[in-house]
């Protein structure tokens, strides 16, 4: 089956709650003017990216903290400055070739050269036992800005985040992985 926005629509309002779906602007009253796929993609990818990675990580952040281990956030959102189809967009496991020390003569713009020696830094202080920055009990984390600047900020004012949409989903982790998992099958929509 090829997917198109119609059926992709109604997997997922027929099954995830209206409330998770207007964080990311897929409930029925926010899609009446998709007629295609490439229109939905857009909107599919937030909704993705917090299932795959973003709000696992936050949840496995909170529960971690709650038993007492002591957790350390960041948030990566500078481009890729590559010339390469995802140049601009901050994507995931980006941050690796920051920390790596792999590109040292080879960063396009001075600015990503100084991000990675202080990416470095941290690293290397966290696995010799020092704190890097803020843990994350106390409410702040690393924020890496699309200029390649880093902050250490309250968690909140990381505003690339969908926290709200992160409650939310939270509430039905189950549903929303078996509704992903169906959009990714031949005969999608078999939950």
């Amino acid at each position: 089956m090829k997917l198109n926005s119609t059926d992709a629509l109604d997997v997922l309002q027929k099954n995830l709650p209206a409330t998770l779906l207007e964080k990311y602007g897929l409930a029925k009253t926010q899609t009446k003017e998709i007629t295609h796929i490439g229109q939905l993609v857009p909107l599919l990818i937030p909704l993705k990216t917090d299932e795959l990675f973003a709000a696992g990580i936050n949840k496995f952040s909170r529960e971690f903290r709650k038993a007492g281990v002591t957790v350390y956030s960041y948030h990566f959102d500078r481009g890729n400055p590559f010339e390469t189809p995802l140049k601009g967009i901050a994507h995931h496991a980006l941050d690796l070739a920051y920390t790596s020390g792999n590109f040292e003569n080879a960063w396009p713009d001075k600015k990503d050269e100084q991000l990675s020696n202080a990416l470095i830094k941290y690293w290397i202080d966290f696995a010799n036992g020092k704190e890097p920055w803020d843990s994350a009990a106390s409410g702040k984390a690393l924020h890496i800005t699309t200029d390649a600047e880093t902050k250490v900020v309250p968690r909140e004012k990381v505003t690339s985040r969908r926290w709200d949409g992160y409650v939310e989903m939270e509430k039905c982790w189950d549903k929303v992985r078996a509704v992903g998992n169906a959009m990714l099958l031949p005969k999608m929509g078999k939950l």
